[in-house]
């Protein structure tokens, strides 16, 4: 079924060029109270818009209530039903609690990772992850990290029983890249929500200085190397600081692999939130077990924004 249909079908928010909506996916399990608390949070602090959205799965749906009982309602609409009442529970809650907040409901049908990477074009899709058995669901696939593999602007990733914290210490990975200055731009912009800070991260493995490999820690070539990569990063701020001066910033550099050395510092800042640019790959490449967005989605004890 094209998007377009599904979405006329199953009443999925559709977006404009406006500002884009949050979208909480919720699916009933552990980890729903934290998404649906963080999803609250940045819909409240950037005056958007709230999505709360559930997906039947149609491979369950399908499944009637006796298969000796040609009579029987459809399993489906017994699961839309309770999703639909599940969710209109919270959204009242969530009125109550933030009056100003605008806040849907949607029960659509479909696969879950489908639907969300879909409605991640147009709106910030924040996901729920387990803080176990984390190798497992990478390995096995997940909703949250199929979304980060294939998902488009931004996919916010928190781990259960995580409370809601504001961004008021914001750690990013900044490579120079286009995909990393759009993750620095995010960055930025949340952390000035709540008058936090910014620490933005650029990690090195190889580098060649005058045809020779830089090796040797404390040297005259690695400190060149070091002051080289901290311009790069300066100069990947420069824009996103230009729009927040108020945004006070540093810049680390760290020898080794990007995803060890953000998780490394997002620890030792205490981050409420890290954030990674991707540069869009889908498919089998975008499924690559090195890819840095999923390893530190994976592994990040706080919530991850992936800036695709």
């Amino acid at each position: 079924m094209a998007e377009n249909e599904l979405s006329r079908q199953s009443g999925q928010p559709r977006e404009g060029t406006g500002p884009r909506p949050v979208v909480a996916a919720l699916d009933g399990s552990s980890h729903e109270d934290a998404v649906l608390a963080w999803a609250a949070a940045l819909a409240v602090r950037e005056g958007v818009r709230l999505d709360l959205v559930h997906v039947v799965e149609l491979g369950i749906a399908m499944t009637p209530y006796s298969v000796f009982a040609a009579e029987t309602p459809w399993y489906g609409e017994q699961l839309e039903t309770d999703a639909r009442a599940r969710l209109e529970v919270a959204a009242g809650r969530l009125t109550a609690r933030h009056p100003g907040l605008e806040v849907r409901v949607h029960v659509p049908f479909g696969s879950p990772s489908a639907v969300l990477v879909g409605l991640s074009e147009r709106a910030t899709v924040v996901v729920g992850a387990s803080a176990h058995d984390r190798l497992e669901r990478l390995v096995l696939g997940s909703v949250a990290l199929a979304v980060v593999a294939h998902g488009h602007g931004t996919v916010v990733v928190v781990p259960e029983s995580l409370p809601p914290v504001e961004p008021h210490r914001v750690v990013v990975g900044a490579d120079g890249s286009e995909a990393g200055a759009r993750a620095v731009a995010y960055a930025v912009a949340q952390a000035a929500s709540v008058g936090g800070r910014v620490t933005a991260v650029t990690a090195w493995t190889v580098e060649i200085e005058d045809g020779v490999v830089v090796t040797e820690p404390g040297s005259d070539r690695w400190s060149r190397t070091e002051s080289r990569l901290v311009g790069s990063a300066r100069a990947a701020l420069a824009g996103a600081h230009a729009a927040h001066p108020e945004v006070p910033f540093e810049v680390v550099v760290r020898h080794g692999k990007p995803a060890a050395a953000l998780l490394e510092v997002a620890r030792q800042e205490e981050a409420d939130l890290l954030v990674v640019g991707r540069r869009g790959r889908g498919g089998f490449a975008g499924l690559l077990m090195g890819s840095v967005s999923r390893a530190v989605a994976q592994r990040a004890p706080v919530p991850v924004a992936v800036v695709h």
